[in-house]
């Protein structure tokens, strides 16, 4: 009897740490979502100053009426065990939907508006009859990578929002940096003035010619 019980109690401590494997979701934003409006990638991480800009774009329009969960989808890794739903944002968009938590007796759509963002393009759930002429406009930057996919977000919240009743104007963090100028501030000038010293050798070039073909003065 005291084999039996002990082999039974190593049974059960084996069984313990696969329990939660087995329940977990198996995607790292239906982990999130629940406590926060945002899921970013782990790696490459979004930069601070589009987190805040989106961080506190979320909380603007949740204050106004209009709740939103956002998923920026930068690679697979961000999937989890659904890695094969990566670049089909809206069939992660309904999966994601799915796994949140509800309100009694509500659907998850119900209780807030679902965005997902992947560099192939928006999923969501519950993002009103404008969806397409607001998401339409918005470019997604896929070679800067989670930040691209961050300043899609900005703009896109913002103009679901207006869409949908609340309105809100897109966030300047949004647009993507300007590069600087080639041949930086001072090209202009140094340009001019080589410009300048070619016309007057110019011009003394032609009147030397002028000189040489004129008739000598008695």
């Amino acid at each position: 009897m005291p084999a039996r019980a002990f082999l039974l109690t190593l049974a059960l401590a084996l069984a313990l740490p696969s329990a939660p494997a087995a329940l977990a979701d198996g995607d790292p934003a239906s982990d999130i979502l629940p406590s926060q409006d945002a899921y970013y990638p782990y790696t490459p991480q979004v930069s601070r100053p589009l987190v805040s800009a989106l961080n506190g774009l979320l909380k603007r329009v949740r204050a106004d009426g209009f709740p939103m969960k956002v998923a920026l989808i930068d690679s697979q890794g961000d999937l989890g065990s659904y890695a094969t739903l990566f670049n089909s944002p809206q069939r992660y968009a309904d999966l994601l939907a799915s796994e949140l938590p509800t309100q009694p007796d509500k659907k998850v759509t119900d209780a807030f508006h679902l965005l997902v963002v992947m560099p192939g393009g928006f999923g969501g759930e519950h993002l009103g009859d404008g969806v397409n002429r607001a998401l339409d406009p918005v470019a997604i930057d896929v070679a800067a990578g989670s930040d691209g996919l961050a300043r899609a977000a900005i703009e896109a919240v913002a103009r679901l929002a207006t869409v949908n009743g609340h309105p809100t104007p897109v966030p300047p963090e949004a647009a993507a940096p300007r590069a600087p100028a080639a041949g930086g501030g001072g090209g202009g000038s140094v340009g001019i003035v080589i410009g300048a010293v070619a016309l007057v050798v110019a011009a003394a070039a032609v009147g030397l010619a002028r000189r040489r073909r004129s008739p000598t003065a008695p």
